[in-house]
């Protein structure tokens, strides 16, 4: 039976899987912008940070769950810039209208990769914009097609990330610490 509130365990799961992306992205991203090819940083966080959110999703379910993670996880990134707050906000918002109007919520097995690749791929676009009004001259030579190329490596990873999460939460609900529904 699901309550209308969320609850304390599910408002401390959602932070630790927030904590979990903060941490991914702080040691992966240092590491790819000096390289500066567009969309590096998010197909290399995509991996890992998509592997996570697949296990938050599935045990938080509900709608509102992919906000829940990324909100908090933007409010964090407000301290550090408002441009990283916003694309990621902006991510979080895209995975969640999708997959709230498709799924209902993060229940089953397609609805939290669904949700973790639209939020890793919506990341980028909502960046690319945002950087543009900040620095529009370091970002407004991009030619369409290192978009193109960027978002297909971005869904490459973060698929390979949701679907190598979804098999660990396979394996925590084989052990019985995780609920995994069909």
């Amino acid at each position: 039976m699901t309550t209308s509130t969320w609850t304390t365990r599910e408002y401390v799961f959602a932070a630790m899987t927030a904590a979990a992306l903060l941490l991914v992205a702080s040691i992966l991203i240092p590491f790819t912008l000096p390289l500066r090819i567009p969309g590096l940083a998010n197909a290399v966080n995509g991996l890992f940070g998509s592997f996570f959110l697949v296990i938050g999703l599935i045990r938080l379910r509900r709608p509102g769950s992919l906000i829940l993670i990324t909100g908090i996880y933007a409010l964090v990134c407000l301290a550090i810039s408002p441009v990283i707050s916003g694309f990621v906000m902006a991510g979080g918002i895209l995975g969640e209208l999708v997959c709230s109007s498709l799924f209902k919520g993060y229940r089953g097995t397609l609805a939290p990769v669904c949700g973790a690749v639209l939020y890793q791929m919506g990341m980028f676009p909502a960046a690319m914009l945002l950087s543009f009004c900040f620095l529009p001259e370091r970002y407004g030579e991009i030619a369409l097609w290192v978009f193109i190329v960027a978002e297909a490596a971005i869904f490459a990873t973060a698929l390979t990330g949701s679907l190598l999460g979804l098999k660990v939460a396979r394996e925590l609900a084989r052990a019985g610490r995780l609920r995994l529904e069909a």
